[in-house]
């Protein structure tokens, strides 16, 4: 979390001890929109969806993932791909996500005549995301385990910038557990199926107007959401291999339903704590469930294209109403209203020799956002453009080292969003990212 400067930096402090003073546990809005042991800022898919989930599928943008069933992580894109592995094998991957997002305004209101501020800094920091997965043939069964963050998102805006009675920090972090096994059921088809068991932390701070006779004038204080939940899902998936040199992948992942539960603290201009404010708090969240179709052909010894489409049912969540668990009422309302989206990607890999495999991909990711309405600054998405390349190295039978590079272009996005007692956030947001990924695979 960002060290601020003078009585932000206080009021923070004095917020985060009193959240944990009234919560026990880990707080309620590490969301109200939603991310892993360690957060990816806003360099993610369309949504929050974290597509980091190994290097060789980050080389290839994505494409082909469910139909090439090469190393450990198909766990994750589709069971079924571990059919194809003859050996057990571990992969453990490394991410590293470095954005560059910035928001000029171009004429903000806010709650009341006069509101000034900056714009917001750099607020997407640099982050880190780890991924590890198992498997283990037993017969013509496959046994995986995988450990990885599905979702995420982290905006950490400058303190006192023009929109922070919207948003100033949305945080989401998610942890999921995947345990899966798939089947060969003959030369031409498997199947897999998995379990997957989610956690979800979220946090929101923003600004807010603190009315007599709660203080002795109105004033600025902050707001604290936190709030955690956790449940299971499914993904589930099968691998068609019409010919030696083609394959075709088919793979679902399921909707998952969270009821976040944690606390609400509200506090003053000078820090001190409004009692009334603070209460514990429940919000309804799901997750969407994703689609994915991929194929994978060999056109010779050295040349292999890869292609992928991806829906997602961002649909699902339309907005994040926050309730006072004693009595059900509102305390506040995050109006998202995400549509259904789409993701296009296609790759080429090249084998240069026994010990090198080369990667270049290209993708399209559909915004869960339609219009500067409704584009809100906890999540600013857009559009974006995935150019990737990527490496394999087999430095023998048992090991191997994947690298690969993307930079995401996402498309430059207006905002005019309206909130109750807040003011309407209208700027322009011009944003990018570079990722890194490496991934180590051992097999015995």
């Amino acid at each position: 979390m960002r060290v601020l400067d003078g009585r932000a930096r206080t009021v923070r402090e004095k917020g985060e001890s009193q959240m944990k003073s009234d919560h026990s546990h880990w707080s309620f809005v590490r969301t109200l929109v939603l991310g892993s042991t360690l957060v990816a800022g806003q360099a993610h898919a369309a949504g929050f969806f974290l597509p980091y989930q190994g290097a060789s599928a980050v080389g290839n943008s994505l494409a082909g993932s469910a139909a090439l069933g090469e190393d450990a992580s198909t766990v994750y894109f589709n069971p079924a791909g571990m059919s194809r592995l003859e050996t057990g094998q571990v992969s453990v991957a490394g991410h590293y996500v470095d954005p560059s997002f910035r928001y000029a305004d171009t004429g903000s209101t806010g709650p009341l005549p006069g509101t000034t501020g900056g714009n917001g800094g750099s607020f997407a920091p640099a982050s880190a995301l780890p991924a590890l997965f198992a498997v283990m043939p037993v017969g013509n069964w496959r046994f995986g385990l995988g450990v990885s963050a599905p979702f995420g998102s982290q905006t950490d805006y400058d303190a006192g910038w023009r929109g922070r009675f919207q948003a100033d920090l949305t945080e989401i972090r998610t942890i999921n557990v995947n345990p899966s096994f798939s089947y060969r059921l003959n030369d031409r088809w498997s199947a897999g199926f998995g379990i997957n068991y989610l956690t979800l932390d979220a946090k929101i701070e923003r600004s807010t107007l603190v009315p007599p006779p709660l203080v002795g004038a109105l004033q600025e204080g902050r707001a604290f959401l936190d709030g955690k939940d956790h449940a299971f899902g499914f993904n589930a998936g099968v691998l068609w291999e019409p010919a030696s040199s083609t394959r075709v992948g088919v793979s679902y992942r399921s909707r998952v339903d969270l009821e976040l539960t944690g606390r609400q603290a509200v506090l003053d201009a000078s820090g001190g704590t409004v009692a009334p404010l603070g209460f514990d708090i429940k919000a309804d969240l799901t997750l969407p469930a994703t689609t994915q179709v991929s194929v994978v052909h060999a056109l010779d010894q050295r040349w292999t294209l890869l292609g992928d489409v991806s829906f997602y049912q961002w649909s699902s969540v339309q907005s994040l109403v926050v309730r006072n668990s004693a009595t059900g009422a509102v305390s506040s309302t995050l109006d998202l209203k995400f549509r259904d989206t789409k993701r296009l990607s296609a790759a080429v890999n090249y084998r240069l020799c026994d010990n090198w495999l080369l990667r270049a991909g290209l993708a399209w990711d559909q915004s869960v956002t339609g219009s500067a309405v409704d584009r809100t600054a906890n999540q600013p998405d857009s559009d974006r453009t995935w150019l990737s390349l990527g490496a394999r190295w087999d430095l023998g039978p048992r090991h191997r080292v994947d690298f690969a590079y993307a930079h995401v272009w996402l498309a430059p996005a207006s905002i005019a969003h309206p909130v109750a007692n807040a003011g309407t956030l209208r700027g322009n947001y011009d944003n990018s990212a570079d990722i890194l990924a490496a991934q180590y695979s051992f097999s015995w």
